[in-house]
């Protein structure tokens, strides 16, 4: 007959330490989480006191979290340079952070430089997330909008269509690469996608934009006044 296995006081207590570690640390994300949240809805408060106490937080040990919510308030506060570069430096963090939230750091930070006109700067951004996730949706999109920026529309439609063939119904897809083909001339194409995307997303200011320079490209090509080469503005 075996005999029961019985814990000695040394392995009894490290067991319970072990237990009580884990409990330590999911509380401790718990707060962190929630200090987080916290710090970004204050921004649309008070985006001051928003980045002072994020900056306190981050002195005193807030990490990921508060480096955030102060590159989110940078933005606020109107410099959309400085926030962008943080958030480059948070996607930047290989050793401490884990890859999900890096590509949505280098996301945030692609959208920020283009906000700001910064192209090459938004590229590099959405390029360093794309490495992390090739198939994420958002950063294709983001990258595909630096093309059409850069005049690249053919490389503009290939990340929109690989974003669609994945996800048929993504409103935003569709939208930036109906402007991308009516640049190129594909006038009839470029219908389709931007009808689809209002279907989709029907209070869509940018959308209904889109469809009247479509309309319009349309319109002229009819009475023969317009050229492939002149779709582009």
């Amino acid at each position: 007959m075996k005999r029961p296995i019985l814990l000695t006081g040394f392995t009894s207590l490290a067991m319970i330490f072990a237990f009580s570690g884990h409990a330590l640390a999911d509380d401790r994300t718990t707060e962190f989480d929630e200090k987080h949240k916290s710090c970004l809805e204050q921004i649309a408060d008070d985006a001051d006191l928003a980045y002072e106490e994020a900056m306190i937080w981050r002195g005193d040990g807030g990490g990921r979290r508060a480096r955030h919510c102060e590159a989110m308030a940078l933005f606020a506060l109107g410099h959309k340079e400085q926030a962008a570069y943080r958030l480059d430096q948070l996607g930047d963090m290989r050793e401490s952070i884990a890859p999900e939230h890096r590509k949505n750091y280098y996301l945030e930070a692609a959208n920020f430089w283009l906000m700001a006109n910064e192209v090459n700067q938004a590229y590099d951004s959405a390029t360093a997330g794309l490495e992390i996730d090739e198939g994420d949706s958002d950063l294709r999109i983001a990258r595909a909008r630096v093309y059409a920026l850069l005049d690249r529309y053919q490389d503009s439609e290939t990340d929109l269509t690989s974003v669609l063939n994945f996800d048929s119904k993504n409103a935003a897809a569709l939208r930036y690469r109906a402007d991308t083909r009516r640049r190129l001339g594909k006038l009839d194409d470029a219908k389709t996608d931007i009808e689809t995307s209002l279907r989709i997303d029907p209070n869509s200011v940018e959308t209904a934009l889109i469809r009247g320079q479509i309309n319009e490209a349309l319109r002229l090509r009819a009475m023969g006044k317009l050229t492939t080469e002149e779709t582009a503005e």
